[in-house]
């Protein structure tokens, strides 16, 4: 059974001024260890619908599953990564990493471990006690990723979580966040602007149209997965893929 279904999925927003449909009729299955990538035009709905697979909105038509049950039910199972690290100045790395499962009142001994594990594993092992400002960018991202991992979720959602790096931090935090997420055995979705970054990161790339958002078209991405996403966007195939993305963007905005 997939992971992750979306069945025809519409979504309308209301307000005093009228009515603005934001989705039409999405379908989408994501299997388990998949890497989904979302792309398309500005504006276009791609982070309605990250909010719907969050379960932040509920759709006006269709539904989203997991493991074939509600997503209302099943919310446990999905993390969610902001565009900004988000990191509490004033706690720790050890504890901004374990402010979930404190709100959840669920932070016990084995979750306090699991932390401290995650944090030994990916370099940070030296920074449990110090406090955000004194980690690199690159770093706080780890740190963030960290976060979402902690509560044990089956599916993460990342809300381009590169966007605030310069341009070399962000190619090496593509390469740290698939490793952990390759290494955690976690499936993933993406919603990014980056064509490249969708492509190297991914097994998959969804490209929407304009609003109201439609799936133009669904890549199968078969690039090297045992390269990280650096090395993979020097293979041949990636310069193809790219190219086809690109041309389909190109045909929306006009």
């Amino acid at each position: 059974m997939a992971l992750l279904e979306l069945k025809s999925v519409s979504h309308t927003y209301h307000s005093p001024e009228g009515e603005t449909q934001a989705l039409n009729d999405i379908n989408l299955v994501v299997e388990e260890r998949e890497f989904v990538s979302i792309v398309g035009p500005s504006g276009c709905g791609k982070s309605t619908l990250l909010s719907t697979l969050a379960g932040l909105i509920t759709p006006s038509e269709g539904e989203v599953t997991i493991y074939g049950n509600p997503l209302s039910s099943e919310k446990d199972l999905i993390a969610l990564m902001p565009q900004r690290d988000q990191l509490f100045e004033w706690r720790t790395v050890l504890n901004n990493v374990l402010l979930s499962p404190e709100i959840k009142k669920k932070k016990t001994p084995e979750v306090i471990n699991y932390a401290k594990e995650l944090l030994c594993k990916y370099g940070l092992k030296d920074f449990m006690q110090k406090r955000p400002s004194e980690l690199s960018g690159g770093m706080r991202q780890r740190v963030a990723l960290i976060r979402t991992l902690v509560g044990s979720p089956k599916l993460l959602l990342l809300d381009e979580p590169f966007s605030a790096l310069d341009f070399q931090t962000r190619l090496s935090v593509c390469d740290d966040v698939s490793r952990i997420i390759d290494e955690e055995q976690k499936t993933a979705i993406l919603v990014t602007h980056d064509i490249g970054e969708a492509i190297s990161m991914s097994t998959k790339v969804v490209v929407l149209t304009e609003r109201p958002a439609r799936i133009k078209k669904i890549y199968n991405v078969d690039l090297d997965r045992s390269l990280p996403p650096l090395k993979r966007r020097e293979q041949k195939a990636y310069n193809v893929y790219f190219r086809s993305i690109w041309k389909d963007l190109e045909v929306i905005n006009e």
